[in-house]
């Protein structure tokens, strides 16, 4: 009995040792499952993470580059507010003196989010389209010279000045202005451009859309729809945007290609776009000036109706000499006033008299068919601020300069500063004609005509001027003209935590 009873015992011992072991594994297998399991979730949570993380990169890279696209298309670079759903983005952009700081924000499907910051540098150029101090829509191969004979000045403000007709322009003279033309230009060794330039192209010069000679310079940045010639070092101190196709000869015989660069002759570098047009310029402004319109266009004008037989003042004795038109009757007046003078075959000739002197207190309109304009001198009154116009009406309604052909005794439809003029007050000029420039002097405002051709001396002090209704303006309105930023190269990019 005794030895039965160990032996149970030593069976009941080992039965423990077995229960231990089990209980050993089943605790290491546990610990083992724990660990697993907190594997698989953090490597679950981990791939969750980088996939909410790489979606909201690609978002934010999506809204970066949606944003620079329309930037280089539209010039809309300062202060962008743009958004997207799919990707989710949002993108602002901040514009110090000479960069541009765009900042986008993407967003993943968590709603995690990635924010990336780009730093652009541009420069500011002309707007499309607007309001301009000289309009000139010379064609084909009518060519407009500012020359030392054109000696274009400002107040302050750099002007804004329009080839809409897609002629070229010349220069060989300081153009304290901004340059937008559909056609080309042309430096002469001796043109310094204060601004910027906006050339789509047509009409090019020895092959070029843009020629700067030796001496050539643009102060400002380019946009060239076409290839580039650049000799001088700087020519060009801001950048030069063109098509990804152009070709841009960098001094003589240094012809590059995208996507070369060169901050020698183009302080700013090249920037080669895959979406630069031509500018978007308005078309001619038809202004025939009926009777009807003088009456709506002028408000409160009194209206002058010169005829042969008209009193005090007829077609004979306003021009010619001696007369007491400007001394007496433009000087005395006391209420803005039209002169409708287009049943005056010869116009307005002011070159025959030495009595052309006038002040002005009011504003004064003009409506001829033609204006030889010499020996005037029009001066504003003390502490007054008055306008003049000075209008050959375009009777052709066709959103295009029609010049109708002269005949011998019918008027030519020019205006001519045929022997020095000096004229102070504001005053616009306005035909569907040339304007030509004989020995000119001195004239401030505006000029808007078919083409321009000089061949004397005329110093131009421009000032924005309009007729009714051109540019969504009334008589003698007048606004800031419109500017755009052209977008040159990335500066750096980085990840904003």
């Amino acid at each position: 009995m005794l030895v039965k009873g160990t032996a149970m015992r030593r069976v009941r011992d080992d039965g423990g040792s077995t229960l231990v072991v089990v209980l050993i594994v089943m605790l290491v297998l546990s610990i083992g499952g724990l660990a697993l399991a907190a594997v698989v979730a953090n490597t679950t949570s981990g791939l969750v993470h980088s996939r909410g993380t790489a979606q909201s990169r690609a978002a934010a890279d999506a809204g970066l580059a949606a944003v620079i696209s329309d930037a280089r298309r539209t010039g809309d670079v300062c202060d962008v507010h743009a958004s997207g759903t799919a990707p989710k983005y949002s993108v602002t952009s901040t514009c110090t003196a000479d960069k541009v700081t765009f900042e986008s924000v993407g967003t993943g499907a968590d709603g995690r989010t990635t924010t990336l910051q780009a730093v652009y540098d541009y420069t500011t150029s002309p707007a499309m389209s607007g309001e301009a101090e000289l309009v000139f829509f010379n064609s084909g191969s009518d060519s407009v010279y500012f020359t030392n004979h054109v000696m274009a000045q400002t107040n302050g403000d750099l002007a804004t000045i329009l080839f809409p007709g897609g002629g070229l322009f010349e220069c060989k003279t300081v153009v304290p202005g901004n340059i937008i033309t559909k056609g080309s230009i042309a430096g002469q060794s001796g043109c310094t451009i204060n601004g910027s330039v906006y050339a789509g192209g047509l009409n090019p010069y020895s092959g070029y859309s843009l020629y700067l000679n030796n001496s050539d310079l643009i102060q400002g940045g380019a946009a060239v729809v076409g290839n580039v010639l650049v000799a001088g070092s700087p020519g060009i101190k801001g950048s030069l945007t063109v098509p990804s196709t152009a070709k841009v000869t960098a001094g003589w015989g240094n012809d590059l290609k995208k996507p070369a660069t060169d901050t020698t002759h183009i302080q700013g570098g090249i920037v080669w776009s895959s979406t630069l047009g031509q500018p978007s310029l308005d078309p001619w402004f038809d202004y025939p000036a009926t009777a009807t319109l003088l009456t709506a266009d002028w408000p409160g004008y009194q209206i002058v109706t010169l005829t042969s037989t008209s009193s005090p003042y007829n077609c004979s004795n306003w021009t010619g000499k001696s007369n007491t038109f400007w001394t007496s009757y433009v000087t005395g007046l006391s209420k803005n006033t039209v002169v409708d003078a287009r049943a005056c075959p010869g116009g307005m000739d002011t070159a025959q008299g030495a009595n052309s002197t006038a002040t002005l207190g009011v504003n004064l309109v003009f409506i001829a068919n033609h204006y030889t304009l010499g020996t005037l001198k029009l001066s504003p009154k003390p502490g007054t601020d008055p306008q003049a116009w000075f209008i050959v009406p375009d009777t052709t309604i066709d959103a295009s300069p029609t010049c109708l052909s002269s005949k011998k005794g019918t008027p030519d439809y020019k205006i001519v500063t045929d022997a020095s003029i000096s004229v102070t007050v504001n005053s616009m000029m306005y035909t569907p004609c040339d304007i030509t420039v004989g020995n000119g002097g001195t004239w401030t405002g505006a000029m808007y005509s078919g083409s321009l051709n000089d061949g004397g001396d005329i110093t131009i002090y421009t000032s924005k001027m309009a007729l009714p209704h051109q540019w969504g303006t009334g008589p003698g309105g007048s606004g800031s003209g419109a500017t755009m930023q052209v977008l040159g190269s990335r500066l750096s990019q980085r990840d904003v935590p």
